[in-house]
């Protein structure tokens, strides 16, 4: 991991397993006196509980600024006595990027007999400021990685045109459909049918259809745990998996297998990405989910994947949760 020094982080940054979040010294010189001159920096994150405005004043001896997101918010110039300034800004909830600046000048000729001091107090909203540290991890996968399954999910996915349970049955095709619809007109139980978990084959499709073959899936025990649909009676839809395929051609290297499971393809991602980064408790749960954030989320029950600001494509429900990628985050 490596320090940020990004504009924004939500909040959320605290629960994750991934991030480091570590309090600064505080960015203040108490007024004293001095013989010495010379210049003084901070940087680091504030952090604001809710999105609001907030105000922020500096008293200074002699000049100096406070700087967010890259945008100078209050700033005192010249040689001034203990003065103060005042700055507003409207911020979202999270960790914003803030940098201080300040400098002690000499004391003019024209007052030279009074001794030099120097002064620096940040106040953000009443209070003196205080700064935080964000070591922050990498991103799962890269934007284009990420965006690229997400849209590979999309069409078998929940809401947003994505297909009914009898549909992504359908649409793989094969003996998998076959026993889907036996299992239905047994009026088997919902509970007790072996094919239950279509969200892990919703999954399976996309990174199928995203160059990932599951072949290799193994369950709790070790046992290898993935479908081959072309050994199946009849043999599935390959299309499903491999966009580029034409029927009749070469199948040595296409992918082939899915999961059934929603528990596997949940032991999928975390033997691929280590623990989720966030947990299914309801007080650590994901909660400041961003536009163009796309996540992995999934439990023994069920799995998907969904953009941040529209988990409904996944149908999540406070699974766990893995973030494959976060807009706020560099590459």
């Amino acid at each position: 991991m490596a320090i940020s020094t990004i504009p924004f982080h939500p909040l959320d940054a605290e629960n994750n397993r991934r991030y480091k979040v570590t309090k600064k010294a505080a960015p203040k010189i108490a007024w004293h006196k001095t013989e010495e001159t010379g210049s003084h920096d901070w940087e680091g994150y504030i952090r604001v509980e809710t999105t609001r405005e907030c105000s922020f004043v500096i008293q200074i001896d002699d000049t100096g600024y406070l700087e967010i997101n890259g945008e100078k918010v209050v700033e005192l110039k010249g040689s001034n006595a203990s003065k103060k300034a005042e700055g507003k800004k409207n911020l979202k909830k999270g960790f914003h990027y803030v940098k201080l600046h300040h400098e002690n000048l000499k004391v003019p000729e024209a007052i030279a007999p009074y001794p030099n001091a120097e002064e620096f107090v940040p106040q953000m909203n009443g209070a003196d400021l205080e700064l935080w540290e964000i070591d922050a991890p990498k991103n799962l996968m890269t934007k284009e990685e990420a965006q690229e399954l997400l849209n590979n999910y999309k069409p078998v996915g929940y809401g947003e045109g994505g297909k009914s349970t009898d549909g992504v049955w359908a649409y793989i095709g094969g003996g998998l459909n076959k026993a889907h619809l036996k299992e239905i007109a047994d009026n088997i139980p919902m509970d007790a049918r072996q094919y239950y978990n279509s969200c892990a084959l919703r999954v399976s499709i996309a990174l199928g259809r995203s160059g990932t073959s599951l072949a290799a899936v193994r369950d709790e025990g070790g046992k290898l745990a993935a479908t081959n649909i072309t050994l199946m009676d009849p043999p599935g839809n390959l299309g499903a998996l491999n966009p580029d395929y034409i029927e009749g051609g070469d199948t040595s290297n296409l992918r082939k297998h899915v999961v059934l499971s929603a528990a596997v393809m949940t032991k999928y991602f975390k033997d691929k990405y280590g623990a989720a980064d966030y947990t299914d408790d309801w007080e650590d749960a994901y909660s400041t989910p961003q536009e163009g954030d796309i996540l992995f989320f999934g439990d023994t029950s069920h799995t998907g994947i969904g953009p941040g600001n529209n988990l409904a494509i996944g149908s999540y429900n406070h699974q766990a949760l893995w973030l494959l990628y976060r807009e706020t985050l560099e590459e």
